[in-house]
């Protein structure tokens, strides 16, 4: 059965306004489609001074609930990539999964993209995981979660994001697992051989205001200043999870070109438990709602066995 798309707020031109009163207000809508499974509204809070818009997804049954924040990729939102043959997202469908089995998520929007302030060419990793902090901090303030069983899920860019959160807030805020889908196991390399040393170099040498950019991955055009380049160095994935020390899942595509299985086992010397699919980058979502609803399902049982 295909999945509906949720109704969403609008955002344009008044979409500050919006945002505040979603907020304090808590303006709600059932998941369309799942009608009586779980409650969706987008949520605002501040990082580095700047609005990032979430989307909650929560099961309808009493809480407190575990929750999972969602961290996206470098060229996606929040939604992700639309899952075939349906007008689903991918992050979106697997939040509805997830809250008709009890567990809420949140996904959020970096800067400049899903209606997030700052301008996406300002992104920096080290944005990011502030971004994602500020989730985080977001989340503990809520009664209805339970703080004690917060985990993290990262995709592709994500997953170095996800990666340093949990390392960071293992002091404060420890987070009861990690889940790593289509990993990029450390910046610097992944990023030199997308760009190419040429590209690299020339954004390390760039003028504060000057961006540089190269094209990605099925031909998007990638376009940063010099912050994302000169960041790229301190972001190692595998090294992050080692220091987190918790429980971590690592999810891998067998058609996947760009983070190819055999990357991820340079995340076993953590202790990470690794899971291999028949899916590409997307993780299912170029392939449908079965491939999708699967790798959801396997991530989710294993999450709630960390209980």
């Amino acid at each position: 059965m295909a999945i509906g798309t949720p109704p969403r707020l609008a955002w344009a031109n008044t979409g500050r306004v919006f945002c505040v009163l979603v907020l304090f207000l808590g303006i709600c809508s059932p998941c369309w489609g799942w009608e009586g499974t779980c409650i969706e509204r987008d949520i605002v809070f501040n990082a580095r001074g700047l609005m990032v818009v979430g989307t909650l997804t929560e099961p309808v049954t009493p809480g407190p609930f575990p929750i999972v924040l969602i961290l996206h990729g470098m060229g996606g939102d929040r939604q992700g990539p639309v899952i075939r043959g349906t007008g689903e997202t991918l992050f979106g469908g697997v939040a509805r999964i997830w809250a008709r089995r009890g567990v809420a998520s949140l996904r959020i929007s970096t800067g400049g993209r899903g209606g997030s302030e700052g301008d996406f060419v300002d992104m920096t990793l080290d944005r990011r995981v502030e971004e994602a902090l500020g989730a985080i901090k977001w989340i503990v303030g809520q009664r209805r979660f339970d703080g004690a069983r917060i985990s993290i899920l990262g995709h592709s860019q994500g997953t170095l994001i996800a990666a340093s959160a949990a390392k960071r807030l293992a002091a404060t805020i420890p987070m009861k697992s990690v889940v790593l889908w289509a990993p990029q196991e450390s910046a610097l390399p992944v990023y030199k051989r997308s760009m190419g040393l040429g590209v690299y170099e020339k954004g390390i040498a760039a003028k504060p205001d000057e961006v540089v950019g190269w094209i990605g991955a099925g031909g998007q055009v990638r376009a940063f200043k010099r912050g994302f380049f000169a960041g790229l160095a301190d972001f190692d994935a595998v090294a992050d999870i080692a220091a987190y020390g918790g429980p971590t899942l690592v999810v891998t595509g067998d058609r996947d070109q760009w983070s190819p299985p055999w990357r991820a086992r340079a995340f076993e010397e953590s202790g990470a438990v690794i899971m291999t699919f028949d899916v590409g980058h997307r993780m299912g979502a170029d392939m449908g709602i079965d491939a999708v609803h699967e790798l959801a399902e396997a991530t989710l049982n294993w999450l709630v066995t960390r209980e």
